[in-house]
Order: structure tokens, then sequence, then C-alpha cells
């Protein structure tokens, strides 16, 4: 809408709804289609990444880590760095599914995270870490947001999308700005929310073009508030 006024000089009005927003995302992710052409109800998969490998499991220590199998070279790569070459052999068997394609690996993901779970229950973190990076898997450490918000420098200030913001009424808290990175500009920093009625007299006077006199008659008879 901006380009085109900018190009032609006419506005428009663009709506934009939740409920929408809400109903593309369905069609997005496959959800209606799924339903329409292969008469499927997709069900609920908790953390398991849908539509191939990837499931998160408690370790030793009390940690849990997420692990991922989606491609040929992360399947083969954890199953050998877990050493269930042949268990894997044997559930293929069983299910009758070639869980070297990841449509199978979905199905059987149940079967295949029963027999995994253990490996990851017998180590924690310290061990598994060292392992998986010298195999080169997609793997990460799987924690809660308060986990995430205390360890992971992403959502602080070392990633220059975050600045901490001293929000009126609240706090100290890392609040994100664009999540774009220009080249030709500088990412502009949040900033605080406004408080209520802190720019209504610039608004008034910028905008509606009003005087001094007449906004204080406003807020005089409690028609407009200031801070």
């Amino acid at each position: 809408a901006e380009r085109h006024r900018f190009r032609t000089g006419t506005g428009q009005l663009a709506e934009l709804a939740l409920k929408d927003v809400a109903a593309a995302m369905l069609g997005h992710l496959g959800i209606i289609g799924e339903v329409c052409v292969n008469g499927v109800d997709r069900s609920k998969s908790g953390n398991a990444l849908y539509g191939a490998y990837g499931q998160d499991f408690a370790t030793a220590c009390g940690n849990r880590v997420m692990v991922i199998g989606l491609t040929d070279r992360q399947w083969t790569g954890l199953v050998r760095t877990l050493a269930m070459q042949d268990a894997i052999a044997v559930l293929s068997a069983q299910t009758a599914l070639d869980l070297a394609d990841e449509g199978n690996r979905y199905r059987a993901r149940d079967a295949i995270t029963a027999l995994f779970a253990p490996w990851f229950a017998a180590r924690d973190l310290a061990t598994i870490a060292p392992l998986f990076d010298a195999a080169k898997l997609t793997w990460a450490p799987f924690r809660s947001f308060a986990g995430a918000v205390q360890l992971d420098p992403d959502l602080s200030p070392d990633n220059p999308m975050f600045a901490n913001i001293m929000q009126p009424g609240i706090g100290l808290y890392p609040v994100p700005g664009s999540a774009v990175t220009s080249s030709a500009f500088d990412r502009m920093p949040p900033q605080p929310a406004p408080v209520l009625g802190q720019h209504s007299e610039a608004i008034l006077a910028d905008i509606l073009g009003l005087s001094a006199g007449q906004i204080g008659a406003l807020m005089d008879k409690g028609i407009v508030a200031g801070p």
C-alpha cells in the first residue's frame, strides 16, 4: 500500500483481520490441504518435527536436547553416532517401513524415540555435546523460555537486535528491534512503549493543528489526558 501510494499518489484501505491471519497460517502449514486432498485430520505431535524425524530427549543431568534427522545425512549421522544401526534395521523390518524415507521416519517416530531415549537418559549434556558436534549433527540444547533467556546469547543484548529497555511501570528487560539487517542503514534501536497520553499534545498540535489554548481547554474538561 505504501509503495502504491508513493508511485501513484493514491491511498487505499488495507485491512488485516486476525481471523484471516490464523486461517492463512493453517493453509501455509498444509493443514487445510491435507484434509481436502488426503482426508487426514492432522493430530498433535508434541515437539516432534512434522514430516520427518526430530525429537527432544531428557539427559542424565536433567537437561534436554533436540535432535533432527530430516535429511539423509542428518539421519544416518544420528543413527551412527548413537550406534543404533542394527536396532533401526530391526525396527524397519518389524514395521515394514523403509526408514531411509523421511516420511516413514515420521510415521515410526514413537518407536524410534523409544529406541533412542535410553541412550540420552544414560548420558549428560557435557558428554553428548562434543560427540554431536564432532559428528556434525543437527542438534541443540532444548530449553524452557526461562532457560533460553538466561543462557542463550541470541536472546540478549549480545545479539544486536536486542537492547535492554526500561519500560515505565514494568522494569528492565531485553526488547527486540527489527529482525532485518540492512547493509545501507543502521537498525533503529527499540524504544519503550509510550505511556498513556504521552504524545497527546504533540498529536493535537502537529496533526490537528490545535493551539496550546485549545489543547489546554480539552485537558481541563477531561476530554484529553496527558501522561
